[in-house]
């Protein structure tokens, strides 16, 4: 009976056990899910803003196709205008030659009655000097010798003729020769006006070709903007993508990591921890809450990261990682964003993680023993990282805390 009771008593007590625990651990499930949710939800945003950015710049691609159309419109336009304008300058260019020949033409004419009045001249001037050479009385001693009244009267309407005639021949030449210089000077008058117009169509035609080169230009300067845009809206696009898969595994080895820790440790640490790379103390993100440098989000920072040096500057690139406290290794290899990792299990469900570690340089591997401060990998920049540092953990029971505390 009494080892009935006793029976009884271990079983009852296993029983309460179960159930004091599955509160906890049920808990603990549920806090986890909701921090991944919470994770979830930001790689999304930071997806859905890239989306919007990729928006945006087709929003801007349309406008600018809308411009070029318009660009394009007025460049058709111009074709019209231009071809008139080349009509009115050729046909103005065939006037002008026309004018020009007539010019010649009455230049030459000019020539040939400067050339018949120079002549008529020439032997006016030489009837005046065999009159002269004769004597005054020449007209009058060729009247006197007239044998009657008849040849009298020959002789004087003779004489009356021939200087009527030499009269009337120089008045001829003479108004010959002023119309044709009123007619050149009425052509070189119409040829002058003609030729400006000539210029002047000239002139708009050339700037209706240089208006069409500027529209042409910026055409091209608009086309060569619409293909930057629709490049960076592919970018945008693909880096939503990789924003999505990369916020994702980030989360999911979180998650993973979460649940290879998980456990009912203590969660005290004997002692401080040594600090994670000697040499190099600049923490350059702390834990907490951050805009993360890659997605862009506001999200947990589950760590700190320690950079390079800025007063001196100085690499960190490289530099030995040690073991924050005595452990056993119970990972070493690629994580996803965290790249390269190492994770510590430090006992009473406390462990440490290094994440971001050159490749090739693990000094370590699964199982291992390792005592605080031994040498256990490099600096590097593997994973979702923005430059060589060291992404340095602490997790209670799967749960990521700060660092620091544990530090000091």
């Amino acid at each position: 009976m009494r080892h009935r009771r006793a029976f009884i008593s271990l079983v009852v007590l296993s029983l309460l056990a179960t159930l004091t625990a599955s509160p906890l651990a049920h808990a603990y499930t549920k806090d986890d899910l909701e921090a991944h949710q919470k994770a979830a939800e930001e790689a999304r945003k930071a997806a859905a803003a890239a989306e919007a950015r990729a928006k945006d710049l087709a929003s801007q691609i349309d406008g600018l196709e809308e411009r070029m159309a318009r660009i394009e419109a007025d460049i058709a336009g111009l074709a019209d205008d231009i071809e008139r304008a080349t009509e009115r300058t050729n046909r103005l260019n065939a006037e002008v030659t026309d004018l020009r020949t007539q010019v010649a033409a009455k230049e030459s004419e000019i020539a040939s009655v400067q050339a018949e009045y120079d002549r008529t001249s020439a032997l006016l001037a030489q009837r005046l000097q065999e009159t002269y050479k004769q004597g005054e009385l020449f007209f009058v001693q060729f009247l006197l010798d007239a044998q009657s009244i008849e040849d009298l009267l020959a002789r004087t309407s003779l004489v009356e003729r021939v200087i009527r005639d030499n009269q009337q021949t120089a008045a001829e030449l003479e108004d010959t020769q002023h119309r044709l210089e009123a007619a050149k000077t009425e052509l070189a008058r119409t040829l002058e006006a003609v030729d400006l117009k000539r210029k002047e169509a000239a002139a708009e035609e050339k700037r209706l070709r240089d208006l069409r080169a500027q529209h042409r230009a910026r055409l091209a300067e608009q086309e060569a903007v619409k293909r930057q845009k629709a490049d960076l809206m592919a970018k945008n696009k693909a880096e939503a993508e990789r924003l999505r898969k990369l916020a994702e595994e980030e989360e999911a080895e979180s998650q993973r990591i979460a649940a290879e820790l998980y456990g009912h440790g203590s969660g005290r640490f004997a002692g401080v921890m040594a600090w994670p790379v000697p040499g190099f103390y600049r923490i350059s993100s702390p834990f907490g809450y951050r805009i993360h440098p890659i997605l862009g989000v506001r999200k947990l920072h589950t760590g700190i990261d320690i950079g390079r040096d800025l007063d001196p500057p100085r690499s960190i690139d490289g530099a030995t990682i040690v073991a924050a406290g005595g452990g056993t290794v119970i990972y070493a290899g690629y994580r996803g964003g965290y790249g390269n990792t190492i994770i510590i299990d430090h006992g009473d469900g406390v462990a440490t993680l290094y994440a971001h570690q050159r490749s090739g340089s693990f000094r370590v591997g699964v199982g291992d023993r390792v005592t605080k401060g031994q040498a256990i990998g490099a600096v590097g920049s593997t994973g979702l990282s923005t430059g060589p540092h060291l992404h340095f953990e602490v997790r209670i029971n799967g749960t990521p805390v700060d660092p620091m505390p544990y530090l000091r």
